[in-house]
């Protein structure tokens, strides 16, 4: 797929985001991770594992929001959607976040941009969902 989105065994890869650091965590309502031209917006409690310990964080609740604020500047290795719902981020410091399936909620959901527009979210219940849009020429 355009845009470094790529269909793979058990979902989604977003290869566009790897190698590039997190160069802005916004918290509200939802934890907002911008990384490069592109996000990651989390809805729901996600898991961070950080130095062998695991941390949940969740904006809505205000769940260990300072661990989500460490998250800046970590430089993304790797973005997974999987099939069923749940969104996997690697870090290149051996960290990981990990946003499961909700049952009545979307969790989470990817902003790619380029020459066009991808979006991929979780759907509630389980399962993702992909949109996109393209941009006038």
């Amino acid at each position: 797929m355009a845009n470094g989105i790529d269909r793979i065994e058990d979902g989604w890869d977003i290869r566009s985001m790897r190698g590039v650091g997190i160069s802005e965590v916004s918290v509200g309502s939802m934890i907002r991770l911008h990384i490069g031209p592109d996000g990651i917006e989390i809805h729901s409690m996600a898991e961070l594992m950080a130095d062998g310990d695991t941390y949940p964080v969740h904006a809505a609740s205000r769940i260990n929001l300072g661990r989500a604020a460490q998250l800046l500047d970590q430089v993304v290795a790797e973005v997974h959607a999987a099939d069923s719902g749940l969104l996997r981020v690697r870090f290149a410091s051996g960290w990981h976040l990990a946003v499961p399936v909700t049952p009545d909620a979307f969790g989470w959901f990817v902003a790619v941009r380029g020459r066009g527009q991808q979006f991929i979210s979780s759907k509630p219940g389980g399962g993702v969902s992909i949109s996109s849009r393209r941009r006038a020429s």
